[in-house]
């Protein structure tokens, strides 16, 4: 993939997307804190959205109906919000600000090299290499410091592999971004509500009314629907793999606010990866390549003059 100029609209929707996916993680952290379980949060999340949706659902249900869309619904919708919510309920906010946008990059890339034939530029490999390398020290500081974090950061890392195939997904198989995000919240509402009403114990009444709203609003309508239009729009203006890095600008916002927001500790492991991400989505977004030409002949027009 080149470096080509972003395009304006679709930097737009990627900035939002950022946005959005930020106060996600803010938001589920203290839904975790607040006695809402995993099967709560998922009801709250998509029972809202098929709620104040459902005529648009149905309006399109024509393409929502085709196993395509069963397909990216179960990965992006119950499989990706299932490990998210484990992960939450398991391992503090910083950590889910680091590994669920640090390592998106790096699964998008990949999914995107095998499925859909994308080829990157060696900067957006270089890019992912040196974001990797701060994924890998904040996983062996979570494994080795004798805490239970490594189950939460596991479950960061299944999603991130179940993102990663349904952003691929998105893109090869051509889906409009609002059909795709009405697709997953009917396929994930439609098989996760009768297990949740049916066997799964219910926490929503020990919350309060206002936490409980909070989530409906931020689940139900910007993080399942707004985001996933942002993203989706994004997808298909600058591509996956541009959109899986520019994912990392997250930690920045999100792993400074959550400290404060949460009294979580910072450690040598979250610095390491902030650092290395941070440098990752640099290397692999700017042009540069083009920068160093332009410098170049920068240089020798003044030595003509």
């Amino acid at each position: 993939m080149t470096h080509d100029t972003l395009p304006t609209k679709g930097l737009a929707y990627a900035l939002a997307a950022v946005a959005i996916w930020t106060g996600f993680i803010l938001v589920s952290k203290a839904g975790s804190l607040a006695a809402l379980a995993l099967p709560d949060m998922m009801m709250v999340r998509f029972g809202t959205a098929f709620i104040l949706f459902s005529p648009f659902i149905w309006q399109h249900r024509t393409v929502i109906l085709q196993w395509r869309m069963l397909v990216l619904g179960t990965i992006g919708g119950l499989a990706y919000a299932l490990s998210v919510f484990n992960g939450f309920a398991n391992a503090p906010a910083t950590h889910a600000a680091l590994l669920l946008p640090g390592l998106m990059p790096i699964m998008i890339a990949v999914f995107a090299y095998f499925l859909a034939g994308e080829r990157h530029s060696r900067a957006a490999w270089l890019g992912i290499l040196l974001s990797s390398v701060g994924i890998l020290a904040l996983l062996v500081e979570a494994f080795t410091s004798g805490t239970s974090y490594w189950l939460g950061d596991s479950s960061f890392v299944l999603a991130c592999v179940f993102w990663g195939v349904f952003t691929v997904l998105l893109r090869r198989w051509h889906f409009a971004p609002w059909q795709a995000t009405l697709g997953i919240i009917a396929v994930t509402f439609t098989l996760f509500a009768p297990v949740y009403v049916l066997f799964l114990p219910h926490h929503l009444l020990d919350a309060s009314w206002q936490m409980v709203g909070l989530q409906a609003f931020y689940q139900g309508v910007m993080a399942t629907t707004v985001q996933m239009v942002c993203y989706g729009r994004a997808v298909h203006l600058i591509g996956a793999t541009r959109m899986g890095s520019l994912m990392a600008l997250v930690p920045v916002f999100a792993s400074s606010l959550a400290v404060p927001l949460f009294d979580e500790a910072w450690s040598l492991g979250l610095t390491i990866a902030l650092v290395s991400i941070l440098l990752g989505t640099l290397v692999g977004n700017l042009p540069i390549p083009r920068i160093i030409q332009k410098l170049r002949r920068t240089t020798t027009r003044k030595c003509y003059i």
